[in-house]
């Protein structure tokens, strides 16, 4: 059984050529210090030979791998995207803030369908943006994503969701174009960024509302999203020879899933399963709480309890998944997430008489601590598992035509859960019965590709 072993970030590149490490992107593209190598694969097909990784990508140039360059577009990316994804990480506190003061009229499945629709909008214009990068690299992407999201957080505007899909894409391919056999630790310490903007993001607006109200607390947070973003746009850079997208590339193809043993259909599967159960915790972990006795001002700090434990749940993975198969590790993750939901957060939801609210804290304490470990690498390993499955230089017209069934899961994964609770009578074992079981399927999905790419031996890497 063969496969096109690839490991790219989320655009379409065409790694035949490179610019100079040391070079600008707009200079003339030369090889960039990549050394060729020989190419051992057969009708674009690698060997399978003894202690070859499938996971590793096998083009017939080597990349950087670090070099102070490279650390500086990581640093680059980590400011970039904890501005763009740590708001989308702060959604539990945002949500339970309108839902009991401006929006306290409205079920939870309605007010729930803003936040998706934000959580859509970075997604889905991803399709668009990885073409964009192939042609005029990062600097004026992640430029216009900075000025959207920053004034989106000062007027209270519509435009964060444009402004966040722009700083998503372009530094995770800022990051492929330095790192390939590292690409997956890196990729992971990158998205470390939004986990920590996770952790300080409700802090500060817990900290910050009471005294200034909602509007202020909102441009409080738009003056840190400032602060980051200057460092974005200061280190991100490219390496690759920039190249005009074509139609092809930007719209989706799904004659792609037509490649003879739906492996590609089932990575789509579960990245869609994945997407659906991803936001439900971050959006209600902090109402469950409220909603069963716990003080107001923990329940807004265990979403930063959570997020500071997928800063460890981001880079770790990365490292291991480097070395023992993304999807090795994806699917391992993923079986963990659902675990949590079903063995931690679901008994003591059924508990009868309820337990008290010193031990829902506890256990929720447990929950987000475990939760945050194992869903930490939901995201940063998103790029490497559908990249391992095509060329490179067809990336971009992959991932777009992944993401637009990804995207909608994003969009109404967190409305469904919303009417879960509302159908349950305000109790949530419903939605968390739903976050377990889409985790579940995402990580027999990905078991599935595994299996039909390098068969059934625990020993295989992929």
């Amino acid at each position: 059984m063969h496969q096109n072993a690839d490991n790219s970030s989320p655009v379409g590149e065409d790694i035949k050529d490179f610019t100079s490490a040391k070079g600008s992107p707009d200079s003339t593209p030369d090889n960039g210090g990549a050394t060729p190598t020989h190419d051992r694969s057969i009708d674009g097909q690698p060997d399978r030979e003894a202690g070859h990784n499938p996971s590793t990508n096998n083009d017939e140039y080597t990349y950087p791998e670090g070099g102070l360059g490279a650390w500086l577009t990581v640093f680059g990316a980590w400011c970039g995207l904890a501005g763009g994804l740590g708001l989308l990480n702060t959604v539990a506190t945002l949500q339970n803030y309108v839902s009991t003061h401006q929006l306290a009229q409205y079920p939870e499945s309605t007010v729930g369908w803003i936040f998706s629709i934000q959580a859509f909008i970075v997604f889905f214009c991803g399709i668009q943006i990885g073409p964009a990068f192939d042609a005029y690299g990062p600097r004026v992407l992640v430029f216009t994503g900075s000025v959207l999201l920053v004034v989106a957080m000062m007027l209270l505007g519509i435009l964060s969701g444009v402004g966040s899909s722009l700083l998503v894409t372009p530094p995770l391919a800022s990051v492929g174009h330095f790192f390939n056999r590292r690409r997956a630790f890196a990729t992971g310490l990158a998205m470390t960024g939004p986990a920590l903007g996770g952790v300080i993001f409700p802090l500060v607006f817990r900290a910050v509302y009471p005294a200034l109200g909602y509007a202020w607390a909102c441009r409080v947070l738009g003056f840190i999203i400032l602060f980051l973003l200057i460092f974005a746009n200061i280190f991100l850079r490219s390496r690759l020879p920039r190249s005009k997208p074509s139609v092809k590339d930007v719209l989706p193809d799904f004659t792609i899933y037509l490649d003879g043993d739906g492996a590609l259909a089932l990575c789509g599967a579960g990245l869609f399963f994945m997407e659906l159960g991803l936001f439900i915790p971050l959006a209600y972990i902090t109402s469950y709480c409220i909603a069963n006795g716990v003080s107001n001002e923990f329940s807004y700090q265990i979403l930063s309890i959570l997020n500071a434990a997928s800063v460890i749940g981001r880079g770790v993975p990365g490292l291991l998944a480097d070395r023992v198969g993304r999807y090795n590790t994806n699917a391992v993750m993923l079986a963990c997430c659902s675990l949590t939901n079903f063995v931690i957060w679901l008994p003591i939801t059924l508990m009868k008489p309820a337990p008290s609210s010193s031990t829902i804290k506890g256990v929720m304490i447990f929950y987000a601590v475990a939760f945050g470990l194992f869903s930490g690498s939901n995201l940063s390993l998103i790029g490497p598992c559908i990249g391992q499955l095509c060329e490179t230089k067809h990336y971009g017209r992959y991932f777009a035509t992944v993401y637009v069934f990804t995207s909608i899961a994003a969009l109404i994964g967190i409305p469904i859960a919303g009417q879960l609770v509302d159908v349950a009578g305000g109790r949530y074992w419903g939605l968390i019965v739903f976050t377990g079981a889409s985790y579940m399927a995402s990580a027999i999905c990905m078991g599935i590709v595994r299996i039909i790419r390098v068969g059934k031996s625990a020993k295989a890497i992929f």
